[in-house]
């Protein structure tokens, strides 16, 4: 059974706690994973970009100047494409970039994330984390207790508290999020992984849907 280290609120190692087989022991395949992330990011696309061609573009209803006799090709309108102010030939059309993957899938790939992390000695359990007043010197102590103040951190609470999140929110390394958000690109993206014990008792019940990651296309 995997386990990680684990620590008190003040960064102190008080011994190691075993991780749930289902998750944290999985066999990482990059395919799982490659597909979890690229379908979330597609899920993030807005899809609104949006180009005028020459018809959409107001004016250029007058020819503008004569078929022939000046030495020119011949021209229908100065909101052609080849004229400044024209419009745009093949531009990108408002589209939707959704996709959608196996609910099976998903668990399995943010799973397998999860478990790569394991493997690499890179899940950080700790018994609480909250402080009473937002304070990033606050939450700069804390990581430099368990040695990644230069670590990319996502750090998952099992209930979002005000004063803990806004206390890492100045840290440009650092993620807080809870656990009903995790997903497999955040998981990914950040050297270390750090979850209150709450959240990883919660993570574990096996019924649950937080290990799927909802499609937030727009958010």
């Amino acid at each position: 059974m995997p386990k990680a280290n684990l620590y008190n609120s003040t960064g102190k190692a008080t011994g190691t706690i075993d991780l749930p087989e289902s998750i944290f022991g999985l066999k990482p395949r990059s395919h799982h994973m490659w597909r979890g992330v690229t379908t979330y990011l597609s899920n993030q696309r807005l899809g609104t970009v949006n180009t005028k061609t020459k018809g959409d573009v107001s004016g250029g209803g007058k020819k503008p100047f004569k078929q022939k006799g000046t030495g020119s090709a011949r021209q229908g309108s100065s909101r052609a494409v080849q004229y400044v102010g024209g419009g745009i030939a093949h531009g990108p059309k408002p589209r939707d970039y959704s996709l959608e993957l196996p609910k099976k899938m998903r668990r399995q790939a943010l799973g397998e994330s999860l478990s790569q992390k394991a493997l690499e000695g890179k899940i950080f359990i700790v018994e609480t984390l909250q402080f009473d007043v937002p304070k990033t010197k606050s939450a700069v102590g804390f990581l430099k207790s368990l040695g990644l103040e230069e670590k990319k951190c996502l750090i998952i609470l099992d209930d979002s508290n005000p004063s803990t999140v806004k206390s890492f929110r100045n840290l440009p390394k650092a993620k807080v999020m809870s656990r009903e958000n995790l997903n497999i690109f955040e998981v990914v993206n950040h050297d270390v992984v750090v979850l209150t014990q709450p959240a990883l008792q919660s993570i574990g019940v096996p019924k649950t849907e937080n290990l799927s990651f909802a499609k937030e296309k727009g958010k």
